[in-house]
Parts: C-alpha cells; sequence; structure tokens
C-alpha cells in the first residue's frame, strides 16, 4: 500500500480528511496527521510517504518551503497542495517542484478522492518508468562487463600495441569520446581484497549510482576503471587513500590517471597487466582468473576466425578442431573465459548471434560450476551456430526467398500462413510450396515462423517492454492473445516471458 500524510493547521480540516475517506479502498495506509510544517517535514523523513497532503500555509514551515526542502532531499514523494482560493497563484509557484495536483477548500470527499487517484495513477506510472530504465541499466551493465572482460582477456596476448583494436565492439560501447579515470591500489595483499572492494563498491553506490566500475585484480595490486562522472576527485582521491586496513604496518600505494578516452586507458592498462601470469577480471567480488595460455589462446582465436571465414561442408572439420582445442582447458574458469571470447566474437562479426542471445547464453554459461557441462554447453551452441551457418549459406529457390523475406516483413499478423502467402503473392499451390519449404529450410512452416516470433519477443522483452506482454504479444503476430503467446514462449525457452525478462535482467 501507498503511504500518506496529512498536514493543515487547522485541527477541522486534518481530521475532517482523514476520517472522511476510506483510505484502505484506495490502497493508502494513513501513516499520520501534523499541525504544521516542521511536524510534517519530520514525519517526513522518518516514514518517506508516497503522497503528502498539505496545506499551502502553515506556522513554522509552510507547504512551499515544505515541499522544497523534500525536494532538494531528492524523496521521490508525491505533494497534494491544499489552498483557499486567493492563494491559487501563489500555489503555482510549487509547479517547479513538479506539483501538479491542487485541492480548493473548502473540498468535498468526490474532489478528494478524484485527486488522490490521479496522484496514484501518476505515482505507478513513474514507478513502471523507473523500472523500466533499471532494468534495461541492468541488461547493459551485464552486457558492458563481458565484453571488457573478452577485450582484456583477448588484449593481453597481443604484443604489437599496434594491433590494439575496438572496432568489433565499438557498436555497444564508447572507446573514443568518453573520459575514463584509472586507479591503481598496489601492496594490497588478496586476504583483505574482498573487505576492501566491499568499501570501494558502496561508496560508488552512494556517490555515483549508474557508473559501472570496473576491477582488475594483479599480484597484489587492486586496479579500477570507470567513466568519467564529476570534475574534482578530491573527496574520492581521499576516501582511497584512507583504505589501508588496520592489521598493516604500511600504507596501501593510491594512484589515479585521468583519460581523455576508454581506449587510451585500455592501452595503457593492458601493457602493464599483460606481464602477470594470472590476471583476475573481478565479477563483483568474484575474482575469475586469466591464465597467461598464450599459444592455446592464439590458436583458439585462428579457430574462432576460421570458423567465421568458411562454410559449406569446411565448417564442421573446423568446429572439431575447435572443440579439440578446447579439450586442452583444464580450468573451469578459464573455460568459460574461452566460451566467452568464442561467442562475443561471433556476436560481433557475424550475424549468427544477436547480443540478447549472447547476453542470455553467457548468464546461464556462468552460472555453471562443472568442467564437463561447460563444455557440453559451448559444443551444443556452436552445432546450433554451425547448423544455422549451413542453412544461410545455402541458395534457397526465388520464391522460398519470398516467403522468408515476407514473413520477415509481416511478422505482426496474426493471420499470417503460408497458405495466404502462396495463394495471394506467390500465386501457386500451397501444397507444392509447403513441401518445397520442408525440403529447403529444413523445417516446416510453422516452426520456423514460431521461432521468428519468439526471437521478435525476446528481442523486445530485452529491450524493457516487460510490463506490456499485450502488447508484444501483438508485435510477434499473437494478436490480442497475451495468453497464448505465453504458452508458446515456455514451451520454447522454459519460462514464461516475465520470467524470461527477469532472468536476463540478473532474477531483480
Amino acid at each position: 500500500m501507498l503511504k500518506l500524510i496529512i498536514a493543515d493547521d487547522e485541527r477541522v480540516i486534518r481530521e475532517s480528511i482523514s476520517s472522511l475517506i476510506d483510505w484502505n479502498s484506495l490502497g493508502i495506509e494513513l501513516v499520520g496527521t501534523c499541525r504544521d510544517g516542521i511536524e510534517a517535514y519530520h514525519m517526513i523523513l522518518d516514514e518517506s510517504p508516497d503522497i503528502v497532503m498539505t496545506d499551502i500555509r502553515m506556522p513554522g514551515l509552510s507547504g512551499l518551503e515544505l515541499i522544497e526542502r523534500i525536494y532538494q532531499a531528492d524523496m521521490d514523494t508525491q505533494f497534494i497542495l491544499l489552498s483557499g482560493f486567493g492563494e491559487f497563484e501563489y500555489a503555482k509557484q510549487a509547479m517547479k517542484y513538479r506539483v501538479h495536483h491542487y485541492l480548493l477548500k473548502p473540498c468535498n470527499e468526490e474532489q478528494i478522492v478524484e485527486s488522490m487517484q490521479d496522484v496514484i495513477k501518476e505515482y505507478y506510472h513513474r514507478q513502471a518508468f523507473q523500472d523500466l530504465k533499471e532494468r534495461q541499466k541492468a541488461l547493459t551493465a551485464n552486457l558492458h562487463h563481458s565484453i571488457m572482460g573478452n577485450i582484456i582477456n583477448e588484449q593481453i596476448f597481443k604484443s604489437d600495441p599496434a594491433e590494439y583494436s575496438w572496432n568489433a565492439y565499438s557498436g555497444f560501447m564508447d572507446f573514443y569520446h568518453t573520459w575514463y579515470e584509472l586507479c591503481f591500489l598496489h601492496y594490497l595483499e588478496e586476504t583483505y581484497l574482498n573487505s576492501i572492494l566491499s568499501l570501494i563498491y558502496d561508496y560508488m553506490a552512494e556517490h555515483a549510482p549508474g557508473i559501472e566500475l570496473y576491477c582488475i585484480y594483479v599480484k597484489n595490486s587492486l586496479i579500477l576503471f570507470f567513466e568519467r562522472y564529476q570534475v574534482s576527485y578530491e573527496e574520492f582521491d581521499v576516501f582511497m587513500q584512507s583504505l589501508t586496513p588496520k592489521e598493516l604496518l604500511f600504507q596501501l600505494d593510491y594512484k589515479r590517471i585521468t583519460f581523455q578516452s576508454l581506449n587510451q586507458l585500455l592501452e595503457v592498462l593492458i601493457t602493464k597487466i599483460r606481464r602477470y601470469g594470472i590476471i583476475y577480471y573481478m565479477n563483483g567480488l568474484e575474482p575469475v582468473p586469466t591464465c597467461n595460455y598464450k599459444n592455446l589462446i592464439t590458436k583458439i582465436e585462428q579457430l574462432t576466425a576460421s570458423l567465421i571465414e568458411t562454410d559449406g561442408t569446411e565448417l564442421k572439420p573446423r568446429l572439431e578442431e575447435l572443440t579439440a582445442a578446447l579439450n586442452d582447458i583444464s580450468n573451469t574458469d578459464f573455460l568459460k573465459q574461452a566460451c566467452s571470447r568464442i561467442l562475443i566474437k561471433l556476436a560481433t562479426e557475424t550475424s549468427y548471434l544477436s547480443s540478447v542471445d549472447t547476453t542470455e547464453y553467457l548468464m546461464d554459461l556462468n552460472q555453471q560450476t562443472e568442467y564437463g557441462q561447460i563444455r557440453y554447453m559451448l559444443c551444443k551452441k556452436l552445432n546450433e551456430i554451425l547448423k544455422k551457418s549451413s542453412t544461410r549459406s545455402q541458395r534457397y529457390s526465388p520464391f522460398i526467398d519470398k516467403i522468408i523475406h515476407y514473413v520477415e516483413d509481416h511478422l505482426g499478423d496474426p493471420n499470417l500462413t503460408l497458405k495466404c502467402i502462396a495463394e495471394n503473392h506467390l500465386f501457386m499451390n500451397v501444397d507444392y510450396v509447403s513441401k518445397r519449404f520442408s525440403k529447403e529450410t529444413k523445417q516446416k512452416f510453422s516452426n520456423y515462423i514460431t521461432a521468428l516470433r519468439i526471437q521478435k519477443a525476446k528481442q523486445l522483452l530485452a529491450e524493457g517492454h516487460t510490463e506490456q506482454i499485450q502488447w508484444v504479444a501483438q508485435q510477434v503476430g499473437c494478436g490480442n492473445n497475451p495468453q497464448y503467446f505465453s504458452q508458446i514462449f515456455k514451451k520454447s525457452t522454459g519460462m514464461t516471458p516475465s520470467a524470461y525478462a527477469k532472468k536476463l535482467n540478473g532474477g531483480e
């Protein structure tokens, strides 16, 4: 339930309003009434109400002054102003604090309920919008961290700085125009890593919410880098310099460097860390090691590249070579990294994997702890890609190509059928078209269009449309039937659309 506070210096008015309305029926809990602005201010700080109904003129602290203070405190509180007729122009000043709800005294029950319903509707609309932004941010953060880990793993084995290239990832992150900060904390023993890193995460969450923090640990040195978010970092530097554990008899060595772009930062960072045998890329508080198996990495890179460049009958032996190379990896964490490198390379350099598919798959992969299961999952995915690649490399009959393009252009049509396409657009016999479609694409038309609709739905859900399941159903051709959409989605993915979106966004 939403929490409400009523503030008015006239006892009759505040008691009348509090007792006049059945607040429970509106989904509201009345947590208190206040006789002046100061009392209201303190109660707001204590109770954190969602809605405050306040008189505009009160002793000690006026309604406008109360709103200004709460606005400056950055509390997400909705206000309804009570004002006399002569105070209405004065009340308009509150608009700069996003207050748009007023009640002129005297007001009746119907007016209060109507105004309250407007505020409730606006509150939930804002909440839904905020949830959407948070889900999109979580998805982007997951993808950015996977890409950054992959870049570091990829680049540390290149000896020539001229070989640095971020073009494959430039569609996901800005490497050239955004300033970054790079920080070093030397002489930090692994025993204290988690406690120090927890303090840093807490500081960033409080002072720089929304800024992604990337962390690397190499041989008693913690390295942090993040997008520049303010001009002065004096307070941040003081905080970092204060992190030395009490048990240590010496001061941790702290240093911060500013870079005008991410690519400049990465070139310096990779040059510094590539000499270490094991490099830990931090996934929260979990260190993910990169072992310096240079020859093996080079071989996997070459085989992945050849897999991308090859088609037809050569695909299968290339895949077998790549699988054999993966068998040489005995470390579970390193195998995960190799899998991540392969899949992100396929996602960035081919059309066989979308960013949504890649993020979803990497999240599943990172949850695995058994070597055999990780290897099985990757081989299964590579075989799926191989099959898709082989299918796409085939030359379809011209009319089959027309069917595929027509379906892609009209996927949102709930009445889309092969019969309709064959008779009205190809002017061919539907039985013949159906047999040829199955023969050339190796699948029935119904399976093909369902798979296409599920893929489109995944993309829309990943973009944040999780509160609009009915709309998503319409966009992918399931009409005004979200139940049918949920059924085919669950049959294909093993979970409902809502559950899939939660999983994709880290289970939040």
